[in-house]
């Protein structure tokens, strides 16, 4: 198997994989993974649809600054891949740099533009004269740094995992940097489309929605379309389509499996509903929490509700065709004078 990931080594990203290899009962795990980084997402998601590679890992949501549009974006511009687990991350940051210096001794800071975000306030009021650079990643931006000549490194600084900073040989110069402390990264293991994994009962599914085009009250239809069928909505974010302004598709993550009747009932309307509904994949949710599930929409209800209705079908009178009159022949004309 061969993985891909954001890299290079020591990202979040590559940190929720080693997660999920390390999670991945024996039977399935494969004997020598092989991981394989990445400059951007796009790249690996198009690797995986030729074949390159079995398998990404790719972040999806932060808790500060939520939905990444870079991941957003390539799922729901394609069929071909199916997300099939979830890792998070407790994120922290640290300030490193070449060799110890002063802070105000600081030009230049450099990370990944989710991460330059998270520590925002931290480096307004610590370093706010240095200019903030943008980087892949974070680990991108303290192995460039490691890599400068002593000249391109002076007055430079990467903010990063404290993972990263200790394996490309950084001095730390500030831990815990981040402005909210237990910020969480959430990342998605996708696939090949084929593959649905089998519902624990603690699930998530995701999908991409387009709504009928100039249709008022489209959006609050659809979500009324989970209400009714007691589908939880955890997530929802728009992403602009690209074909013209104002078109947006809705990525969307669910409580819930396709496997569960209320599920496969919401997308089955949402189906006839919208032009486009893009399913991305049912997967187990990486905290385990179940849903409370009401009673009127718990299996049985579905199975019991369509039963019935099968039941009253087969009390309805078939309709008795009247038989088609046969075309009269026409009249031979008389001979009589």
């Amino acid at each position: 198997m061969r993985y891909g990931f954001l890299g290079p080594e020591t990202t979040f990203t590559h940190q929720a994989l080693l997660q999920a290899l390390a999670e991945t009962p024996e039977e399935f795990a494969a004997p020598e993974p092989e991981l394989v980084p990445f400059s951007s997402v796009a790249t690996a998601a198009a690797d995986l649809i030729a074949g390159d590679i079995d398998a990404l890992m790719a972040p999806i949501e932060n808790s500060v600054e939520g939905g990444v549009s870079g991941t957003l974006d390539v799922l729901a511009a394609t069929d071909s891949i199916t997300i099939v687990a979830e890792q998070t991350v407790q994120i922290s940051f640290v300030l490193a740099a070449r060799e110890r210096l002063a802070l105000e001794e600081l030009t230049t800071v450099s990370s990944h533009p989710h991460a330059q975000a998270q520590v925002q306030g931290w480096l307004r009021a610590h370093v706010p004269g240095a200019h903030v650079a943008a980087a892949s990643s974070t680990a991108a931006a303290a192995r460039d740094l490691a890599a400068a000549s002593p000249e391109e490194a002076r007055g430079r600084a990467a903010v990063c995992s404290p993972l990263a900073a200790r394996h490309f040989g950084l001095e730390i110069l500030a831990e815990g940097i981040e402005d909210f402390d237990g910020a969480i990264t959430r990342f998605v293991l996708v696939t090949r489309e084929g593959r649905i994994p089998a519902r624990t009962g603690a699930d998530k599914t995701t999908i991409a929605i387009q709504l009928p085009h100039n249709r008022s009250g489209a959006l609050l239809e659809a979500l009324e379309i989970l209400g009714s069928n007691g589908v939880n909505m955890s997530r929802i974010e728009s992403r602009p389509i690209g074909d013209f302004l104002g078109r947006y598709s809705f990525s969307l993550d669910l409580e819930g499996h396709l496997e569960d009747r209320r599920v496969a009932a919401a997308l089955r309307s949402l189906h006839r509903l919208c032009p486009v509904v893009q399913y991305l994949g049912s997967y187990p949710r990486a905290d385990g929490q179940r849903p409370e599930v009401r009673e009127d929409f718990a299996d049985h209800a579905y199975d019991d509700a369509r039963e019935w209705l099968e039941h009253l079908g087969t009390m309805i009178t078939p309709t008795v065709h009247a038989p088609t009159p046969a075309t009269a022949a026409p009249t031979a004309p008389s001979t009589e004078s």
